[in-house]
């Protein structure tokens, strides 16, 4: 009798895997695959070529990548998907590449080692020239990192507005750290990330996002004695030292520690967690989970307080109920007071909450929007609350605004003024309401200023023409004695040699017309993007579209850099935590800047 078919074949049982974790539902996971696809061969009549084509159909989205990668040999299995090297020698993972490609001798790790390196390099020098096309200059973005192995790392992102101005983000580095972090170092690391992809912080860094850090803020000093490089506060590190400065007051503290223990019983509890969700369909509540924050972070007790707030009167009945009241013993339902307090606490933090969100962008410009941004943080702090403490919290706030932002909202005439100039260089608030009318003159001369600069260096930059000139040639003729009349009050030599080049009046003129129109126009609204409006109008204002795209490339948070160690910290895992820091490196460069 011959093997059954159809549906009661062993093709049945070849179910779906993708090697998604967890396992999605109607898939397998890896071991009861290769049980079923090894069940298939043995009592499958069918030929070999059916079998594999089985094998292939029934593998989809990573299983099936990592498949086809292996066959062609590609290092991009190791980096998109952040896996370990030595996947390729685990044992359940040669089995599948058996049954999906039979009498295919998978490469080694080292050969993928090799290949790794390979392609950092070249993507490294293809970034390079990347680098040098650019018209504009760059931002960058620093923070340093600790692994799971204990070894330090320096992360360097890179941002600059493309000519389609277009927003770029690459990742420079991951840099391996031997010596201690004191300032001094910082500032050669940087220095050394800079020389390695040949830029100069002098000339093509615009500004340098970093934390608040004594010693980082320090080494950015260092920095900008040296090579005049800006220095640019994380705002949302900044945010988060003003508000866990006003969340001070101890009756906001016991609040949110009640707030706390509340929810941790919750997610301790089976009971509780059960008859929550009843309560939730009962009374037709979204059936959300209460979610528990983290003392250090501000923005999770906002998240906390906020489903707190909304789950309050499930949680509420769930408590009166004898099986989870009896059993929660201390944990009971917080004092009216405390549910007033919060929900004033919450309306209180949602403007910095939104502020966070909007500002953690990589895909739209931040940097500009941070100046109004602050001044309407100032106005929010002026809201009334009946509670003594959301009173005091406002206060605090207001006070650590104005102190941590001075700079910000007010016209330093020997600072960098980065934010300052990315606002005026931002069609939607071109109008600069956030500034005093003294010092918004002074901006405006700044930034013809920086125009005119950059205009020269536009001219400089034109090629030559060879064709021939009227003008005279005067590296051709023999030098004149000068008297000291001459040295004096200057010879008539020297003011023909000045009035030459008769253009220079012109582009200057120029430069000052296109400032007056600029800022003669009406504000486009809060919602349109200001790049777009650059792409179209960079014709009518050439001059300033060249210093715009310098200026409003700068990130307002040093998330990138953040965002890289996530991707790190997942390269780093405790099955690879004796990869070589230079491979570390390798592969956060090939996985954050791979397309």
């Amino acid at each position: 009798m011959g093997k059954p078919s159809g549906e009661n074949s062993s093709y049945s049982r070849l179910r779906v895997f993708s090697g998604t974790v967890p396992t999605p539902v109607g898939e397998e996971c890896l071991e009861h695959w290769l049980e079923h696809a090894h069940l298939m061969f043995e009592e499958s009549e069918c030929s070999n070529k059916e079998q594999r084509r089985c094998i292939m159909e029934s593998l989809k989205g990573p299983a099936l990548a990592v498949v086809k990668a292996v066959r062609n040999a590609d290092p991009k299995v190791i980096v998109k998907d952040m896996r370990p090297v030595s996947l390729v020698e685990g044992e359940a993972f040669i089995d599948m590449i058996e049954y999906a490609c039979p009498g295919f001798k998978c490469p080694s790790r080292w050969w993928f080692t090799k290949q790794l390196e390979k392609a950092y390099q070249s993507t490294f020098e293809d970034l390079k020239k990347d680098l040098q096309k650019r018209s504009s200059k760059i931002t960058l973005t620093t923070n340093a990192w600790t692994s799971i192995a204990t070894e330090a790392y320096l992360g360097v992102t890179c941002h600059y507005i493309n000519d389609n101005w277009e927003m770029v983000s690459l990742v420079l580095c991951t840099k391996p750290l031997q010596d201690r972090h004191t300032a001094e170092n910082i500032a050669r690391w940087i220095e050394e990330v800079a020389e390695k992809f040949d830029f100069s912080l002098c000339d093509d860094v615009q500004a340098i996002v970093h934390d608040n850090a004594a010693n980082v803020v320090k080494a950015l000093r260092i920095l900008e004695e040296r090579h005049g490089v800006a220095s640019l506060r994380c705002a949302g590190h900044t945010i988060q030292l003003i508000v866990n400065h006003a969340l001070k007051d101890p009756r906001i503290n016991k609040a949110l520690g009640a707030a706390r223990s509340l929810v941790g019983y919750f997610h301790c509890s089976e009971i509780a967690t059960t008859k929550l969700k009843l309560k939730q369909e009962q009374m037709g509540t979204a059936q959300h989970k209460l979610t528990q924050d983290v003392a250090v972070r501000w923005n999770s007790s906002y998240h906390m307080i906020t489903r707190l707030l909304e789950q309050r009167w499930p949680v509420t009945a769930t408590l009166l109920d004898p099986e989870v009241t009896n059993s929660a013993k201390h944990y009971m339902d917080m004092k009216a007071d405390q549910w007033s307090l919060l929900e004033e606490l919450q309306k209180a933090l949602e403007p910095f909450e939104q502020a966070t969100v909007y500002l953690s962008g990589e895909a739209y410009v931040t940097v500009s929007v941070l100046p109004p941004l602050v001044k309407g943080l100032q106005k929010s702090t002026e809201t009334a609350f009946e509670s003594a403490p959301i009173t005091t919290f406002q206060t605090t706030a207001a006070a650590e605004i104005a102190s941590r932002w001075k700079f910000e909202t007010t016209y330093d005439e020997d600072g960098n003024n980065v934010c300052i100039f990315a606002a005026a260089l931002d069609p939607r608030f071109r109008k600069l309401k956030f500034l005093s009318t003294d010092d918004i003159p002074k901006v405006k001369n700044k930034l013809q200023t920086l125009a005119l600069e950059a205009r020269r260096v536009q001219v400089r930059e034109e090629p030559e023409d060879d064709s021939p000139s009227d003008q005279p040639d005067h590296s051709r003729q023999k030098p004149k004695s000068v008297s000291v009349l001459d040295m004096l009050l200057g010879s008539d030599d020297e003011e023909e040699l000045e009035d030459e080049d008769p253009g220079q009046d012109q582009r200057e003129d120029a430069v000052r017309n296109e400032l007056l129109v600029y800022f003669g126009e009406k504000p486009i609204p809060k919602d349109k993007n200001p790049l777009q409006w650059w792409k179209e109008n960079e014709t009518k204002f050439p001059t300033l579209a060249v210093v715009a795209k310098s200026y409003l490339a700068a990130p307002a948070i040093s998330t990138p850099s953040e965002r890289l160690f996530s991707a790190a910290g997942t390269i780093v895992s405790k099955k690879r935590a004796s990869l070589t820091k230079e491979h570390v490196d390798m592969l956060t460069f090939l996985h954050s800047n791979s397309e």
